[in-house]
C-alpha cells in the first residue's frame, strides 16, 4: 500500500479530485483541515499500480498481427510461457521423485551392510561359544595360552583363530607356535602378485569409504610418469556425492592427468569413444548400486578390466558382500591405507579362503603413495606385527630402606644437674 495526500478548499472538492486521480473505488484513510484547507489521506495499491505502468507500456510496443497470419498461431504463441512453467511445474515433483527414490536406494544399501554386519556377529559368537571348551581342554602351556589372548583381543576372525589353535596346541613355547602360525598363513595366503594396470580401460569400484577415488589417481600418476600425461585419462561415472566431482578435479590436476564425467551409460559410452587414442583410461565408479554400475561399464566397455579396492581394516562381512556375494568377477584386488595402525586379520581370513591376485596398495596420504609390491607374506607380517601382547610380568621395585638418622652426642650443659632456681652456675 501507499499514502496519498491530497488538499482542496472542501471536501467535496477533495473527494471529487481523488476520484479524477485513481478511480472511483479510492480508499479515503482520514479527513482533516489543515490551514484552512482539507486534507484527504488516499490509500493505492502498489502491484495494481506497478502492473498498469508494465503492461501499458507493453500493449502500447507490441507489434500489431501481420495480415495474413492465422488466429490460432497468436494464441499458441501467448500461451507458449504459460506451457513452459507448466512443463517446469511438471519437472520439480520428477525431479524430487528421482532424489527421494536414490536417497530410499542408499538407505536401504546402508540397512543390509549392517543387516549383514550382525548376522556375522551373530556367527562369531555362536562359532565362539562353540570352541571355547574344546580349548579350555587342551591344557595350553601358559606361553601358548597368551599368544591365543592376544589373537582375541586383536580382532582374529573365530574361524582362523580356530584353524591356528589346532596347529599350535602342543607347542610349549610362544616363538615356535608364533613361527608356526606365520608359516603356516603365508602357505595359505600364498598367491602371484598381478603388475600395475597400464594399458586399456580399467574400472576401480569398492565399498564406501574404502579409497577408491584416491587409488585412482594414484595409478593414473603413476601411469602418466611412465607413458605420459596425454596418454592417461580419469573418468568419473555416476558419483552423485555431494562435492564428489570438484575432489576428482583437484585430485586429477594434482596427479596432471585430464579427468572427464559421465552420469549415464549413453555418456559414458561417448566419453570412452572420445578417449580412444589414450593409452590408459581409468573408470571411478560410484559405491552406490555398485553392482549395477560395473553391469553397466561392462556392457558399455566389453574390454573393461575390473578392480575391487578395500581397507585394510575391512570387517569380514563387508569383505564377504563385496568380494564374493555381489556376482562380480573381479580381475584383482587392490589394499588400500596400509599405513595406519590396523590390524587386518579379517582380509588374511579371506586370502587363505579365496584366490584372488592383489595388484597394488597403498601407504601414505599422498598422490604418490602407491605401494606396488605388496604381497600376502608382507601383509600377515603386518597382522602379525600389530599383535597386541600380553605384558610380561613387572618385577617388585626394589625400595632401599632409609638411613637412621644419627644424632649429634648431648653438650656438657644438657648433661649437667640443674642449678637452683635463682642462681648461677652448676649446683655442687
Amino acid at each position: 500500500m501507499e499514502l496519498k495526500r491530497i488538499l482542496a478548499n472542501d471536501t467535496k472538492s477533495a473527494t471529487e479530485r481523488a476520484m479524477a486521480l485513481y478511480g472511483r473505488n479510492v480508499l479515503v484513510i482520514s479527513n482533516h483541515t489543515v490551514g484552512g484547507q482539507t486534507e484527504l489521506v488516499v490509500a493505492l495499491d502498489i502491484d495494481e499500480q506497478s502492473l498498469d505502468s508494465t503492461v501499458a507500456p507493453a500493449l502500447q510496443t507490441a507489434p500489431s498481427p501481420a495480415a495474413g497470419v492465422a488466429f490460432s498461431q497468436h494464441l499458441a504463441q501467448a500461451q507458449a510461457p504459460g506451457k513452459e512453467l507448466q512443463t517446469s511445474a511438471r519437472q520439480e515433483p520428477a525431479l524430487a521423485k528421482v532424489d527421494d527414490e536414490r536417497d530410499y536406494l542408499r538407505s536401504r544399501e546402508i540397512m543390509d551392510l549392517i543387516r549383514d554386519e550382525l548376522a556375522s556377529l551373530r556367527r562369531e559368537i555362536s562359532l565362539s561359544q562353540k570352541t571355547t571348551g574344546w580349548q579350555a581342554s587342551l591344557n595350553l602351556s601358559a606361553e601358548v595360552e597368551d599368544l591365543m589372548t592376544s589373537f582375541t583381543q586383536a580382532g582374529m576372525p573365530t574361524g582362523l583363530r580356530t584353524l591356528l589353535l589346532d596347529t599350535v596346541k602342543d607347542m610349549r613355547s610362544e616363538h615356535e607356535a608364533l613361527s608356526a602360525v606365520r608359516s603356516q598363513l603365508e602357505d595359505i595366503a600364498r598367491r602371484p602378485s598381478l603388475a600395475l594396470p597400464q594399458t586399456g580401460v580399467h574400472l576401480i569400484a569398492g565399498p564406501s569409504g574404502s579409497g577408491k577415488t584416491m587409488m585412482v589417481m594414484r595409478l593414473a600418476s603413476q601411469a602418466a610418469a611412465q607413458l605420459g600425461a596425454d596418454k592417461v585419462a580419469v573418468i568419473s561415472y555416476r558419483d552423485e556425492r555431494t562435492g564428489a566431482w570438484a575432489h576428482t578435479q583437484t585430485l586429477a590436476e594434482q596427479s596432471g592427468v585430464e579427468c572427464f564425467r559421465a552420469d549415464t551409460p549413453a555418456a559414458l559410452l561417448a566419453v570412452l569413444n572420445r578417449l580412444s587414442a589414450r593409452t590408459m583410461v581409468l573408470i571411478d565408479s560410484s559405491s552406490s548400486q555398485m553392482a549395477e554400475r560395473i553391469t553397466e561399464v561392462q556392457t558399455a566397455c566389453p574390454a573393461c578390466e575390473t578392480h575391487a579396492v578395500v581397507s585394510a581394516d575391512a570387517s569380514s562381512a563387508t569383505l564377504r558382500r563385496v568380494l564374493r556375494s555381489s556376482g562380480i568377477r573381479w580381475n584383482s584386488l587392490m589394499v588400500s591405507k596400509l599405513d595406519e595402525s590396523v590390524q587386518p586379520w579379517p582380509l588374511v581370513e579371506f586370502l587363505c579362503d579365496n584366490f584372488l591376485s592383489l595388484s597394488a596398495a597403498s601407504d601414505g596420504p599422498s598422490v604418490q603413495a602407491l605401494k606396488r609390491d605388496l604381497s600376502t607374506s608382507a601383509l600377515v607380517e603386518m597382522a602379525v606385527a600389530q599383535l597386541s601382547r600380553v605384558p610380561e610380568s613387572i618385577a617388585p621395585i626394589q625400595v632401599a630402606k632409609p638411613m637412621p638418622l644419627k644424632l649429634q652426642p648431648p653438650t656438657p650443659r644438657l648433661s649437667a644437674p640443674a642449678s637452683p632456681r635463682g642462681l648461677r652456675g652448676p649446683f655442687n
